[in-house]
């Protein structure tokens, strides 16, 4: 378990078949409104009792192969509230300002970081967040908010 900031280090295979090793860190959690929460997706009704909730990561780029496009690492973050997974927000919509887009993202060389960011939708009166990043069959990095 980290806390906020705390890194993790890991080798992830892209989609275009280079393992990149990157430093993974989650830096905070915005938890939003009600009402933005309505504002992101289709039928209002759908967000009832539920509020967004923004997970900012910084991946830094460590050691590897050059990323040429479209990094997916940035894909494997969640937001968990209460033990339960909340309900990833598609599109423009879940990218706040200040968060890279990961498929403008190209040649992505060693030392060179992007902050990605994710919005989940989670129950408003959730008690405990956390942020877990894991690829498929890994064993995850969890951080505590």
């Amino acid at each position: 378990m980290f806390w906020p900031g705390q890194t993790g280090t890991r080798a992830f295979k892209e989609d275009t078949g280079v393992e990149p090793t990157y430093r993974i860190a989650a830096q905070k959690v915005d938890i939003g409104t009600a009402d933005e929460a309505k504002a992101l997706v289709p039928d209002p009704a759908d967000a009832k009792d539920l509020v967004p909730a923004v997970a900012y990561v910084k991946y830094t780029h460590l050691r590897g192969a050059t990323v040429r496009e479209y990094p997916r690492v940035g894909d494997y973050a969640e937001v968990y509230a209460d033990g339960r997974r909340g309900a990833k927000v598609a599109g423009e919509a879940g990218r706040p300002k200040g968060c890279a887009d990961p498929d403008g993202i190209k040649d992505w060389r060693n030392g060179q970081s992007y902050l990605l960011c994710t919005t989940f939708l989670i129950p408003a009166r959730a008690r405990e967040v956390d942020v877990l990043w894991t690829e498929v069959g890994g064993q995850p990095f969890t951080w505590a908010f």
